[in-house]
């Protein structure tokens, strides 16, 4: 019997290790080239995500700083929905008014903490309730 625990245990750092360099390797090889002329802050937001699931990231923005948000996915998967919004849960952005853009571009007058919630796009296709795969976020500031 503790011989099985230590294999489930195991495989699940295993699979834990995998799909967090794989993550990693999205994150550098399709997300950091969309930040273009914005220089990367050096975070790297990433997260296995269930089609079903929403996440959000809280992170501070600087007043007189233009930033540029990049969201990246695995080919596979729907499209991912953003909304941004401030510590009074008012939307500042919200990419479905986009045509779901996977950039975001702004500037705040004011230094503060914004909330930024993901999760797929399922409406109007069936999705397998199990399926997951590696959602990336980054942000850079304009040179």
């Amino acid at each position: 019997m503790k011989t099985l625990f230590t294999i489930a245990v195991l495989f699940f750092i295993v699979n834990t290790n995998f799909a967090y360099s794989q993550c990693r390797e999205l994150a550098k090889k399709d997300c950091k080239p969309l930040l273009e002329k914005y220089i990367h802050d050096g975070n790297y937001n990433g997260v296995v995500l269930n089609v079903d699931e929403e996440v959000e990231l809280h992170k501070a923005f600087f007043s007189g700083q233009k930033y540029r948000m990049v969201v990246c996915k695995e080919d596979f998967l729907p499209p991912i929905h953003f909304k941004v919004l401030n510590s009074d849960f008012e939307v500042i952005f919200d990419n479905k008014d986009d045509g779901y853009n996977n950039k975001y571009d702004f500037e705040v007058e004011e230094s503060q903490t914004l909330i930024i919630s993901m999760k797929f796009v399922t409406e109007n296709k069936e999705y397998d309730k199990s399926m997951n795969g590696c959602v990336v976020m980054l942000f850079g500031l304009e040179r």
